[in-house]
């Protein structure tokens, strides 16, 4: 008797740290390849911290809406505008916890100006 209450104390500890690390929060990972293409199709003639970007979020429909998900892609794009390419389930980098990921093409605030013909991109 004595031997069941520390262990199942310690067995209560040691669950909780380790899903302490387990966060239920939307995560940033690569986007699929047509959310690259497009941000590569798109940006051809813009200035290089103007051109657009792949951002690929997951999360799992049981623990997050679906404005908490666009709401953390939006924060990854630092607050610029954000266009929904596609979305995908497992083999595509996110948890098992998470599996789904939306594909983002991120357009950075300052997205209206674009190099002139025959300009030369400054870095």
């Amino acid at each position: 008797m004595s031997f069941c209450r520390p262990f199942g104390l310690l067995l209560v500890i040691c669950a909780s740290v380790s899903l302490a690390g387990c966060s239920m929060t939307p995560f940033q990972v690569r986007g699929s390849d047509a959310a690259v293409e497009a941000a590569k199709a798109e940006g051809r003639d813009m200035l290089p911290r103007l051109q657009p970007r792949a951002l690929g979020i997951c999360y799992s429909p049981a623990f997050n809406e679906p404005a908490e998900v666009e709401a953390e892609a939006i924060y990854r794009c630092d607050g610029g505008r954000v266009v929904q390419k596609d979305e995908d389930t497992f083999w595509n980098g996110c948890s098992l916890s998470q599996p789904n990921r939306i594909n983002y093409v991120c357009y950075p605030p300052d997205i209206t100006k674009k190099l002139r013909d025959g300009e030369v991109p400054s870095n």
